[in-house]
């Protein structure tokens, strides 16, 4: 079920699944509001995910790129504003953990498998 919020004209204004003070009119979905506002906002949540999840990967290539540019001496990390150093430095901190409990992790896995092949 979809209500609509409408204005004083009473256009509809927006949709929500929720009935509320606001959107208490009931309203189909196959009304062409009520489908150009649902288009609206499922392309802004798709677009909005898409960007959040590629965040993520995007910083991971600009800390390999300040890596490899600090590697090769075209600049120094110490160069770069401390708001940002202490952000790379934390994060690479944090990889640095994640990966020593992959390790122990796959150590205590090995050990543990050896009693298998025995």
């Amino acid at each position: 079920m979809l209500y609509a919020k409408i204005d004083q004209q009473g256009t509809i204004i927006d949709v929500s699944t929720e009935q509320n003070d606001e959107y208490s009119k009931l309203v189909a979905p196959n009304d062409p509001n009520v489908a150009e506002i649902l288009e609206a906002k499922i392309s802004n949540t798709e677009a909005l995910g898409m960007l959040t999840n590629s965040d993520s990967e995007m910083m991971r290539v600009l800390e390999d790129l300040i890596d490899l540019l600090s590697q090769k001496r075209l600049i120094q990390f110490t160069e770069l504003p401390i708001a940002a150093q202490k952000k790379l430095l934390s994060r690479k901190w944090v990889r640095g953990l994640n990966a020593s409990n992959d390790e122990t992790l796959i150590n205590e896995i090995s050990s543990d498998d050896s009693d298998f092949f025995i």
